[in-house]
């Protein structure tokens, strides 16, 4: 056996161990040395002195006079932080603690729970999108519907890919649940995004030349997904577009393991192939449904036209 396997997982391990214990707050606060690390979090002195030597050797941590302070690495950490400035790592663990509880949601089928503070981590790590990614995505929007006046950005949590239609001068509309729209109230405002709280299942605003989503429908069951798809149609105009990006299961190579992701976000969903998605768009009665790959990424452009 290689050494591989300690390479590929113990950082997020120790880092979850660390925050569980309260070591990442700790250390946050200021350089410690490994005895006082000990002393108040209640973790052995072994464990603190293998611990934050770990942690340095990692990047996580520097170490001066015998003394352990966090690098940049642990800002998304910080109390302090903007929300959006967190990046991937806390929602790392996150993601962590939630392949942990896999055993009783395979057996239960039990709806995962979520927390407000998972929910700004997630935030965060939704935030890292690659600029490359956002730029990709709108272009394939814009090659389904060129040039929309107005879009419905759908899930649009942070807004990285509304500001990128905003930029381009489409005038953007913001949809999400509840607690995102209140979150992130005002980034939104500051990039000038019109936002409306509600469940995209049950209902969305209407008026739309362009209704986009990305990366949401994976958490929908089947019924929600011909709900969504039913309400996108009802909220174009006559001759609007639909477009959401998503793996399908006959396009993307790690699909598989996105639906087994699933298992700890949602209770019901799933992934599903082109032919089921273009047979739902049709269902909804969008015309002409195409799956095609967007270039750049991994995703693919699911796409129907609202018949003019």
């Amino acid at each position: 056996m290689g050494d591989e396997i300690y390479h590929s997982h113990l950082d997020v391990f120790l880092l979850w161990a660390c925050r569980e214990t309260g070591v990442i707050a700790e250390l946050i606060d200021g350089p410690k040395s490994p005895d006082t690390v000990a002393e108040r979090t209640g973790i052995t002195d072994r464990a603190a002195t293998v611990t934050l030597e770990a942690l340095a050797d990692m990047g996580y941590l520097e170490e001066s006079d015998g003394k352990y302070g966090p690098t940049a690495e642990l800002d998304g950490f910080r109390p302090e932080t903007d929300v959006l400035d967190k990046g991937i790592l806390p929602h790392r663990l996150d993601v962590l603690e939630g392949y942990m509880d896999l055993p009783k949601l395979m057996r239960t089928g039990a709806t995962p729970q979520h927390e407000m503070d998972e929910l700004r981590r997630y935030m965060g790590a939704m935030a890292t999108i690659e600029e490359t990614t956002v730029r990709a995505v709108v272009t394939a929007a814009e090659h389904a519907h060129p040039q929309p006046d107005r879009v419905l950005d759908v899930g649009g949590g942070p807004g990285r890919l509304s500001t990128e239609f905003v930029r381009r001068g489409a005038d953007v509309t913001l949809f999400d649940i509840p607690p995102v729209i209140d979150l992130l109230a005002d980034h939104h405002a500051e990039a000038g995004l019109e936002t409306v709280a509600g469940d995209a299942t049950e209902s969305l605003p209407d008026g739309f030349d362009l209704v986009f989503s990305s990366r949401v429908i994976l958490t929908f069951s089947p019924t929600e997904l011909r709900d969504y798809f039913d309400n996108a149609f009802t909220a174009l105009d006559p001759g609007g577009t639909f477009m959401c990006t998503e793996r399908t299961r006959d396009h993307s190579n790690d699909v598989e393991r996105f639906a087994a992701h699933m298992l700890t976000i949602s209770p019901d969903g799933h992934t599903h192939t082109a032919a089921e998605y273009k047979s739902a768009l049709e269902g909804a009665g969008f015309v002409d449904p195409a799956v095609t790959d967007i270039p750049g990424t991994g995703f693919q452009a699911i796409v129907g036209h609202k018949p003019a």
